[in-house]
């Protein structure tokens, strides 16, 4: 699976609408190289790109606070 295909996959959980993340049918349409201004969106693809990249959790970890703070 490519690194789209992950975050979609991730983001088509019934879980992200009830919780007014992303409105019905919206996870099909976003691509990897959107620059939406959510920055759930944004931790999930730094995650997967830790992970495809094996890059060490704690350098991930430190890119979502960086994010985040």
């Amino acid at each position: 699976m490519t690194k789209e295909e992950v975050l979609r996959s991730f983001l088509a959980d019934p879980l992200f609408i009830e919780q007014c993340i992303l409105k019905p049918g919206e996870a099909d349409k976003i691509r990897w190289s959107d620059d939406k201004n959510n920055d759930f969106i944004k931790v999930i693809k730094i995650a997967i790109e830790g992970e495809v990249s094996k890059e060490s959790k704690t350098v991930t970890a430190r890119k979502i606070n960086q994010l985040l703070g």
